[in-house]
């Protein structure tokens, strides 16, 4: 007999994990792979990072600074914040789950932009809330009018995503202003911008200095992107006294660990290093979207690290086959279906042996050519030094 779980967990959306290199490997019997399905940074940790890392390893026997004051000190410093305005997580994933335990309860309501970020609906399922999902517009950005719309008196939490993931849609920062002008000051907002650091618009920063005047405005990013931490989970919230308040009363006393600490510190004392690789995935992105379009491959304008694309367009095919195809080529790619996007893929942008191995093999499959693996030489990336 099992034991009794809570009926809420029915309602909770199963998170779908990507294929791994390894998993590809085995099911087509490939040497080589490249995975382009998760939105990671193809660039490892800073070798100054790396330092911090193994420098850090020694003192694991000890538990890991709670409040994280030496990074919180650097995150609010860099921002112009005071410390007591800025909030560590798990990755910016802890705080989004930690906001929807500290607001939501039955009866409630959530309003998030679809299709967007898997986690969000999981928090309303949690707390026994309901979700208020708004359909984002046709390029890809948060639909900001109807999702005005949609706030009402049962609403606890807003959440915006900008640049909007799976889609890669950017929301300009006077649209985001107007927003919160027509939402009521006690209406807790979360503005999700985990890809921040790959937007060219110059009023990408604006996020952060709305936070410091509109006390029901918090702001998440996170390290695990542009820094190239994925693997040590570690992000972070800038927000006014009672967002800070509402999460540190839910957050465990250690929830972000000694080495991502550490990493993420080192990572804010090398931000130039850190922006050289930024600009060129951002090349590389500009790269990739020509050659789609020279290809007449659909996609939608992105600003984030990756690209939602439609394979089908006129064609007699359809983003789960080109998938497949694309997996027997050895390029790992995400499935739109699993985000919401039926008939889509979303590309991470990588480095440019694997933008081009994605190239050839989408423009192979829509051409119907025969089946060709990538050489087991690039999977070890001994085509060159990786670019710094």
């Amino acid at each position: 007999m099992g034991i009794i779980t809570s009926p809420r967990l029915a309602a909770m959306p199963h998170y779908e994990p990507g294929l791994t290199t390894a998993d590809v490997l085995r099911r087509y019997g490939l040497d080589a792979a490249v995975k382009l399905a998760s939105n990671e940074s193809p660039f490892p940790p800073l070798p100054q990072v790396e330092a911090a890392i193994r420098e850090a390893i020694g003192g694991l026997n000890r538990y890991p600074d709670g409040a994280g004051r030496a990074l919180r000190a650097a995150i609010a410093d860099l921002h112009g914040v005071d410390t007591s305005q800025v909030v560590l997580g798990n990755g910016s994933c802890d705080i989004i789950l930690l906001a929807g335990q500290a607001l939501l309860d039955p009866g409630t309501t959530l309003v998030h932009p679809e299709p967007s970020f898997s986690l969000y609906p999981h928090l309303p399922a949690a707390a026994g809330a309901e979700a208020v999902a708004v359909p984002v517009d046709e390029l890809g950005r948060n639909d900001l009018d109807a999702m005005a719309a949609a706030v009402d008196e049962r609403t606890r939490l807003v959440i915006l995503c900008n640049p909007n993931n799976p889609t890669g849609g950017y929301m300009a920062a006077g649209a985001i202003e107007r927003f919160l002008d027509q939402i009521p000051e006690d209406v807790p907002v979360l503005l999700d911008e985990a890809y921040h650091d790959f937007v060219t618009e110059l009023d990408r920063g604006r996020g952060i200095s709305m936070a410091r005047s509109r006390p029901n405005l918090m702001v998440l990013r996170t390290f695990s992107k542009a820094h190239g931490l994925c693997g040590l989970r570690i992000g972070y919230g800038v927000g006014g006294e009672t967002w800070i308040r509402a999460i540190e009363a839910v957050r465990q006393p250690f929830n972000t660990n000694t080495l991502a600490q550490v990493a993420a510190l080192e990572g804010l004392r090398n931000l130039a290093e850190t922006e050289r690789r930024v600009q060129e995935t951002i090349r590389e992105r500009e790269r990739v979207s020509a050659a789609l379009t020279g290809m007449g491959v659909a996609f939608t304008p992105s600003q984030a690290n990756f690209i939602l694309v439609s394979p089908d367009g006129d064609r007699a095919t359809d983003g789960t086959g080109v998938h497949e195809r694309l997996l027997a080529r050895g390029v790992i790619v995400r499935d739109g279906a699993a985000l919401g996007c039926a008939g889509r893929l979303r590309v991470s942008i990588g480095t440019p042996h694997e933008n081009d191995t994605f190239l050839a093999a989408i423009a192979g499959v829509l051409a119907g050519d025969e089946n060709t693996a990538i050489p087991a030489v690039h999977a070890a990336g001994q085509e060159g030094p990786t670019p710094q």
